[in-house]
């Protein structure tokens, strides 16, 4: 998969483990209107760095390492848009979230929330509700984002693109990881041949259903049979993103 979407930032910064990262390899170019107008890309001085999932007009569900240290008055989150190009809608960012348990180094609990200064809505622009439903392994979610279509590269999509990502054991998982890094309690893995999230992809949607249940988090590289990628569950962090919803 990669480092964690900022596999960008945490390569140059030193701060990823091994080489973990996040974005879109082997899927297809798409519209937002395809694949659901809650997608919004968030950026820094202007700069894209990040995806999100709009979950209410004024609140913007994404990863923790795409918000940690960084200035609030400085990011604005964009909708609307299928390229990176195009105008949407922009809006900045009045304060963001993120859990006390929230790790740099294990990326436990890698959620967080942005709350805009005013709504994000116009036309195509749509909500897209938190994860109830159950899945199991063998099941597949969407993933879709503006990252790097592949490990190295450091340019992002500037069209949208979708990949479809199979749900794995976490066992399995696990043991891609061994004595590599530690699978947290908040984390799930999915991975198809030849498929994945990468850089840039961070704090995109896991969708299933209809419904936002994972986070683009980490991986090592991007589409390596060897690693699945992992998301966080939305399941295991709801309680978080409902309070930070009210404050």
């Amino acid at each position: 998969m990669w480092l964690p979407l900022l596999l960008l930032q945490f390569l140059c910064l030193g701060l990823a483990k091994g080489q973990i990262q996040p974005r879109i390899v082997g899927g297809s170019t798409t519209t937002l209107s395809a694949v659901g107008g809650f997608m919004v890309n968030l950026r820094y001085d202007g700069t894209f760095y990040c995806g999100g999932s709009l979950v209410s007009s004024r609140h913007v569900v994404t990863a923790a390492h795409c918000l940690n240290g960084r200035s609030a008055s400085r990011m604005t989150v964009q909708g609307g848009v299928s390229k990176l190009s195009q105008t949407g809608v922009v809006r900045r960012v009045a304060k963001y979230f993120i859990p006390n348990s929230f790790s740099t180094s294990s990326l436990n609990w890698d959620v967080g929330v942005i709350r805009m200064q005013s709504t994000l809505t116009g036309s195509g622009i749509t909500t897209i509700p938190l994860c109830t439903v159950q899945w199991t392994a063998g099941d597949y979610m969407r993933v879709s984002g503006w990252g790097t279509t592949r490990y190295g590269n450091s340019n992002s999509s500037n069209q949208l693109r979708t990949v479809r990502i199979q749900l794995i054991q976490k066992t399995t998982c696990q043991r891609a990881y061994q004595n590599r890094d530690t699978l947290s309690a908040a984390a799930f893995c999915a991975r198809s041949n030849g498929k994945d999230s990468c850089t840039g992809d961070s704090g995109g949607g896991a969708i299933f259903n209809n419904q936002l249940c994972g986070i683009v988090s980490w991986g090592l590289g991007c589409a390596d049979s060897k690693y699945p990628g992992v998301y966080t569950s939305v399941h295991r962090t709801r309680s978080f993103i409902v309070n930070a919803m009210k404050k």
